[in-house]
């Protein structure tokens, strides 16, 4: 009779295992999916930066200069609309704002270097990328929420002190 309560009790306790490990699993899938939009977000949003900062750039002078002007222009609207929708999915399937809006964020600030250098030429200090470094550094730290490991160390710390 034991013995076979011995085996219950281990396989409650295998299954009890089984649906933590397959809960942690989608929670993180759900995590990289709300960042792969955020993401994805940040990315229209440059894109639409970069048509909108093409379509000032064009003389208008006769229809072809006015064409061009406005093909970009609702191109931009187009990309911008598309980014704000995937920044409202990830908030969707965010239980906070911050996660999305620093990964939107910081894509945003990455792609507009990298669409600046490679496309009109410009160029970039290191001080400059020290500084969103920084920034993007700042935005993880604040981001950042303590896994269950880190709040047990630091209740064990202050039972000991």
């Amino acid at each position: 009779m034991m013995n076979r309560e011995l085996s219950t009790d281990s396989s409650s306790l295998l299954s009890s295992e089984n649906e933590s490990f397959s809960t942690s699993c989608i929670k993180g899938k759900k995590q990289e999916a709300k960042i792969q939009l955020a993401v994805t977000s940040g990315f229209f949003a440059t894109i639409g930066s970069l048509f909108g900062k093409l379509a000032g750039s064009v003389e208008v002078d006769f229809v072809f200069g006015s064409l061009l002007k406005g093909i970009l222009l609702i191109l931009m609207v187009t990309s911008n609309t598309v980014g704000c929708t995937f920044f409202v999915k990830a908030l969707n399937a965010s239980g906070s704002s911050l996660p999305c809006t620093i990964a939107s964020a910081a894509t945003s600030y990455i792609c507009s270097a990298l669409a600046g250098i490679l496309i009109f030429n410009e160029s970039t200090s290191l001080s400059w990328w020290c500084g969103i470094s920084f920034v993007i550094l700042g935005l993880l730290l604040i981001c950042r929420t303590p896994s269950k490991d880190d709040s047990m160390l630091s209740s064990k710390k202050s039972k000991d002190d």
